[in-house]
Protein backbone atom coordinates (compact mmCIF):
# COMPACT_ATOMS: atom_id res chain seq x y z
CA UNK A 1 0.00 0.00 0.00
CA UNK A 2 2.71 2.31 0.42
CA UNK A 3 4.08 1.70 -2.80
CA UNK A 4 0.89 2.45 -4.30
CA UNK A 5 0.58 5.95 -2.21
CA UNK A 6 4.44 7.08 -3.06
CA UNK A 7 3.31 6.14 -7.03
CA UNK A 8 -0.02 8.84 -6.11
CA UNK A 9 -2.98 6.10 -5.52
CA UNK A 10 -5.27 8.13 -3.46
CA UNK A 11 -7.41 4.64 -3.12
CA UNK A 12 -4.05 3.53 -1.21
CA UNK A 13 -4.31 5.89 1.20
CA UNK A 14 -7.80 4.06 2.49
CA UNK A 15 -5.66 0.74 2.82
CA UNK A 16 -3.73 1.84 5.94
CA UNK A 17 -4.42 1.14 9.23
CA UNK A 18 -7.09 3.02 11.51
CA UNK A 19 -5.89 2.40 15.22
CA UNK A 20 -3.62 3.75 17.62
CA UNK A 21 -1.42 0.84 17.61
CA UNK A 22 -0.73 0.84 14.14
CA UNK A 23 0.09 5.00 14.26
CA UNK A 24 2.42 4.02 17.54
CA UNK A 25 4.17 1.85 14.89
CA UNK A 26 4.06 4.13 12.41
CA UNK A 27 6.00 5.98 14.90
CA UNK A 28 9.00 3.87 15.72
CA UNK A 29 11.25 4.09 12.91
CA UNK A 30 10.69 7.87 12.46
CA UNK A 31 12.43 7.65 16.07
CA UNK A 32 15.18 4.93 15.56
CA UNK A 33 17.99 6.76 13.75
CA UNK A 34 17.11 10.51 15.91
CA UNK A 35 16.75 7.77 18.98
CA UNK A 36 20.39 6.55 18.56
CA UNK A 37 22.14 9.60 17.71
CA UNK A 38 20.99 10.81 20.81
CA UNK A 39 21.82 7.96 22.77
CA UNK A 40 25.50 7.87 21.23
CA UNK A 41 25.56 11.65 22.40
CA UNK A 42 24.79 10.94 25.92
CA UNK A 43 27.46 8.10 25.97
CA UNK A 44 30.13 10.57 24.81
CA UNK A 45 29.81 12.40 27.89
CA UNK A 46 26.96 14.89 26.24
CA UNK A 47 24.28 14.30 28.61
CA UNK A 48 21.82 17.06 28.18
CA UNK A 49 22.73 17.72 24.73
CA UNK A 50 21.83 14.02 23.80
CA UNK A 51 18.24 14.08 25.90
CA UNK A 52 17.64 17.34 24.07
CA UNK A 53 18.31 15.62 21.04
CA UNK A 54 16.37 13.23 22.19
CA UNK A 55 13.06 14.95 23.39
CA UNK A 56 13.19 17.45 20.69
CA UNK A 57 13.46 14.19 17.94
CA UNK A 58 9.95 13.60 19.75
CA UNK A 59 8.39 16.72 19.71
CA UNK A 60 9.32 17.05 16.33
CA UNK A 61 7.69 13.54 15.48
CA UNK A 62 4.76 14.40 17.39
CA UNK A 63 4.25 17.89 15.55
CA UNK A 64 2.22 16.16 12.12
CA UNK A 65 -0.19 14.45 14.26
CA UNK A 66 -0.34 17.40 16.39
CA UNK A 67 -1.19 19.80 13.64
CA UNK A 68 -3.28 17.58 11.49
CA UNK A 69 -5.58 16.11 13.73
CA UNK A 70 -5.89 20.02 14.68
CA UNK A 71 -6.91 20.84 11.14
CA UNK A 72 -8.93 17.68 10.65
CA UNK A 73 -11.11 18.20 13.53
CA UNK A 74 -11.65 21.73 12.43
CA UNK A 75 -12.56 20.52 8.73
CA UNK A 76 -14.71 18.05 9.93
CA UNK A 77 -12.60 15.60 9.07
CA UNK A 78 -11.46 14.24 12.24
CA UNK A 79 -12.70 10.46 11.26
CA UNK A 80 -10.24 10.14 8.25
CA UNK A 81 -7.57 11.71 10.52
CA UNK A 82 -5.81 8.57 11.72
CA UNK A 83 -6.04 7.12 8.77
CA UNK A 84 -4.41 9.79 7.17
CA UNK A 85 -1.60 10.21 9.89
CA UNK A 86 -0.43 6.55 9.67
CA UNK A 87 0.19 6.98 6.15
CA UNK A 88 1.58 10.38 6.35
CA UNK A 89 4.00 8.71 8.75
CA UNK A 90 5.35 6.10 6.63
CA UNK A 91 5.54 7.88 3.70
CA UNK A 92 7.99 10.21 5.67
CA UNK A 93 9.90 7.53 6.00
CA UNK A 94 9.96 6.73 3.00
CA UNK A 95 11.12 10.45 1.97
CA UNK A 96 13.92 9.96 4.86
CA UNK A 97 15.41 7.02 2.89
CA UNK A 98 15.85 8.81 -0.29
CA UNK A 99 17.10 11.38 1.39
CA UNK A 100 19.64 9.61 2.99
CA UNK A 101 20.02 7.76 -0.80
CA UNK A 102 20.43 11.15 -2.67
CA UNK A 103 23.09 12.22 -0.03
CA UNK A 104 25.29 9.39 -0.23
CA UNK A 105 25.08 9.47 -4.33
CA UNK A 106 26.04 12.83 -3.76
CA UNK A 107 28.90 12.64 -1.69
CA UNK A 108 30.46 9.31 -3.69
CA UNK A 109 29.51 11.27 -7.13
CA UNK A 110 30.62 14.41 -6.06
CA UNK A 111 34.05 13.51 -4.10
CA UNK A 112 35.31 10.60 -6.10
CA UNK A 113 37.87 10.77 -8.91
CA UNK A 114 37.06 12.29 -12.38
CA UNK A 115 33.92 13.94 -11.04
CA UNK A 116 32.45 16.18 -12.77
CA UNK A 117 30.67 19.77 -12.41
CA UNK A 118 28.37 17.75 -15.47
CA UNK A 119 27.88 15.42 -12.89
CA UNK A 120 27.48 17.06 -9.84
CA UNK A 121 24.76 19.57 -11.92
CA UNK A 122 22.73 16.78 -12.69
CA UNK A 123 22.68 15.61 -9.30
CA UNK A 124 21.65 18.32 -7.64
CA UNK A 125 19.28 18.77 -10.08
CA UNK A 126 17.68 15.41 -9.56
CA UNK A 127 18.00 16.54 -5.87
CA UNK A 128 15.63 19.28 -6.48
CA UNK A 129 13.59 17.01 -7.99
CA UNK A 130 13.43 14.98 -4.90
CA UNK A 131 12.48 18.01 -2.62
CA UNK A 132 10.04 18.78 -4.76
CA UNK A 133 8.30 15.26 -4.61
CA UNK A 134 9.01 15.49 -0.52
CA UNK A 135 6.62 18.56 -1.03
CA UNK A 136 4.06 16.99 -3.02
CA UNK A 137 3.63 13.59 -1.51
CA UNK A 138 2.75 15.27 1.99
CA UNK A 139 0.27 17.58 0.05
CA UNK A 140 -1.05 14.95 -1.97
CA UNK A 141 -1.78 12.78 1.16
CA UNK A 142 -3.53 15.86 2.88
CA UNK A 143 -5.21 16.12 -0.01
CA UNK A 144 -6.93 12.82 -0.67
CA UNK A 145 -6.68 11.42 3.21
CA UNK A 146 -8.48 14.13 4.31
CA UNK A 147 -10.92 14.51 1.36
CA UNK A 148 -9.83 17.97 1.79
CA UNK A 149 -8.98 20.79 -1.13
CA UNK A 150 -5.97 21.70 -2.48
CA UNK A 151 -5.31 25.22 -0.44
CA UNK A 152 -6.18 23.11 2.22
CA UNK A 153 -3.81 20.60 1.59
CA UNK A 154 -0.60 23.70 1.56
CA UNK A 155 -2.10 25.09 4.51
CA UNK A 156 -1.76 21.34 6.49
CA UNK A 157 1.65 21.20 4.86
CA UNK A 158 2.97 24.40 5.64
CA UNK A 159 1.67 24.44 9.22
CA UNK A 160 3.41 20.69 9.80
CA UNK A 161 6.59 21.88 8.69
CA UNK A 162 6.37 25.42 10.23
CA UNK A 163 5.88 23.59 13.37
CA UNK A 164 8.64 20.99 12.70
CA UNK A 165 10.94 23.76 12.22
CA UNK A 166 10.24 25.91 15.15
CA UNK A 167 10.78 22.54 17.58
CA UNK A 168 13.99 22.47 15.64
CA UNK A 169 15.06 25.67 16.06
CA UNK A 170 13.82 25.69 19.76
CA UNK A 171 15.99 23.01 20.14
CA UNK A 172 18.83 24.30 18.46
CA UNK A 173 18.64 27.15 20.84
CA UNK A 174 18.67 25.02 24.29
CA UNK A 175 21.71 23.33 22.32
CA UNK A 176 23.46 26.76 22.03
CA UNK A 177 22.50 27.25 25.87
CA UNK A 178 23.53 23.67 26.89
CA UNK A 179 26.79 23.00 25.17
Amino acid sequence: MLRRVLRGDAAAIGLFPNTVPAFLISLIPLLLLPLMLGLATVFSGKVTRGLTDILAAICALLVPALVSHALARQWGQEARWLRFIIGFNWCQLALSVLGIVMLMVLGIVGEGPGSSNGIVAILVLVSLGVMGYGLWLPWFGARHGLGGSGPRAVLLVAAIYAGTLAVLMTRGMLSMEHG
